[in-house]
């Protein structure tokens, strides 16, 4: 008789109208039997249709459950005080996290507790995630995801705590509980950020997959206002990371005035040289995952990739270090 742990999905969802529905349909179509599957959608004040369409979804799924989030816990705001309230209702044994933008594979549940199931010490997993999206700009931000997800993944083997993508993501009700969760963790505009190193902090491993079972795909940043607030809010949480890994994110972002600085005053042929190296580096870092996912379009981009991965890291860098204040979605923190 094969066991199946009871497993609680985790939705936070504020103003989703435009793709809550494309979310919920793939978590419906997931493979894992439904009596052993809770999927809570939190409501988080939406302004907009997300509410009236959780509904009309769910009405005869007894496994999804819209949860109105009026309690503030803790001083959270956002998704983590959306979270912190469903886990009052949550019954499973594992609570895996997801955005409402995302759009789930079938395999996903099984994949991400897999190694949970083999290694009771592991707290923590992230799966794999990439942008669905049809222009250059899109394929350049889904190159973006696979590349730091892949760097992550490094890190996971050598057993660096970094950081682990909320939007793909699970936890062992264990490990949850040992850390008090966001009922007892400190508020935190980056709040995967935060219950990861907290569940590290307790003694747990954590696990970062690349394969087709635990591989979801999200949507890209559709405008430059979005994309900007987006990576300043992912900055928030970098800047937490060891020193030598945020001195490493400087020196990747600062690359390009470096080579500048490299051929007016020694040689431009050295600064190419480096250049054609940091772009092979990064090429085979991020390939074997875009093959294994088989994003074979992707392979075509990956020249061009280079000059947009030069430019959003410096605009990044401006822009975090600018006085306007991280406003996702439609509040400002």
């Amino acid at each position: 008789m094969i066991n199946f742990p009871k497993i609680t999905i985790w939705i936070a969802a504020r103003n989703e109208e435009e793709n809550i529905l494309n979310c919920l349909k793939s978590l419906n179509e997931v493979d894992y039997p439904k009596e052993y599957l809770q999927i809570l959608i939190g409501n988080d004040n939406s302004e907009d249709r997300t509410a009236n369409i959780v509904s009309d979804f769910i009405q005869d799924k007894k496994w999804f459950q819209l949860i109105e989030i009026e309690k503030v816990i803790n001083n959270q705001r956002g998704k983590a005080n959306v979270l912190a309230n469903l886990y009052r209702y949550s019954e499973g044994k594992y609570f895996l996290i997801c955005d409402a933008d995302v759009t789930v594979n079938k395999d996903w549940v099984k994949g991400m507790i897999a190694n949970f199931e083999k290694d009771q010490q592991i707290g923590h997993q992230v799966g794999i995630t990439a942008i669905k999206g049809s222009k250059m700009w899109h394929h350049f931000q889904s190159i973006d995801w696979l590349h730091a997800l892949t760097l992550l993944k490094i890190a996971a083997d050598l057993k660096i705590p970094l950081t682990g993508l909320g939007n793909n993501s699970a936890i062992t009700r264990e490990a949850y509980e040992a850390t008090g969760g966001y009922a007892k963790i400190p508020f935190s505009i980056t709040e995967d950020f935060a219950l990861f190193h907290e569940v590290v902090s307790k003694g747990y491993r954590f696990e970062n997959t690349i394969n087709q079972a635990v591989f979801n795909q999200t949507l890209p940043m559709f405008s430059l206002k979005e994309f900007l607030h987006q990576r300043k809010r992912w900055m928030v949480g970098a800047l937490q990371c060891p020193w030598w890994i945020v001195s490493l994110l400087f020196l990747q972002a600062l690359f390009l005035p470096i080579l500048l600085i490299i051929g007016f005053n020694f040689s431009w042929k050295f600064a190419g040289i480096l250049w054609i190296l940091k772009w092979l580096n990064q090429t085979v870092t991020v390939l074997p995952t875009i093959l294994k996912l088989k994003q074979w379009h992707l392979i075509k981009h990956l020249f061009l990739y280079e000059f947009y991965a030069n430019w959003w890291q410096i605009t990044m860098i401006l822009f975090y270090y600018s006085p306007v204040k991280v406003n996702w979605k439609g509040r400002i923190y």
